[in-house]
């Protein structure tokens, strides 16, 4: 049997993948830090719903509609829960494909902190550079 943030870790990537707006709220605290590493031009601390929908907002329209996340594996406790992720995207005439580790710190059913961490930073870093 999945662990409780397993199962609401992958509905969280489920309703990101539709674009469910409303669980998405829901499962953001106001205060919910999402962390974007390295030098992109989305990358930083994104802290609360509204800073956050505004990132994936910018992400969908720099990238043309988003990064693709297909979910590999959860790896949950009662505090947190690790996503192995492969992320493919779209950007001008670039392509970006990459293995993420995604930290979720998990408070009930609410995500406190999610840091992203890619399998190759530089890489991801050249695809989100500005002028894209």
């Amino acid at each position: 049997m999945a662990h409780p943030n397993e199962v609401f870790v992958r509905e969280l990537y489920a309703a990101m993948d539709r674009g469910d707006g409303r669980a998405l709220a829901k499962a953001l605290l106001p205060d919910t830090r999402w962390v974007i590493a390295g030098t992109g031009a989305l990358a930083g601390t994104h802290v609360g719903p509204d800073a956050i929908f505004t990132f994936w907002r910018r992400m969908a329209e720099e990238t043309g509609g988003g990064l693709r996340l297909a979910v590999r594996d959860v790896l949950a406790n009662d505090d947190r829960a690790v996503a192995l992720v492969d992320v493919t995207g779209v950007r001008g005439d670039r392509t970006f494909t990459s293995s993420q580790v995604v930290v979720f710190e998990i408070d009930g059913r609410q995500v406190r902190e999610a840091r992203f961490i890619h399998e190759d930073q530089a890489a991801y870093d050249a695809f989100m550079a500005s002028g894209g």
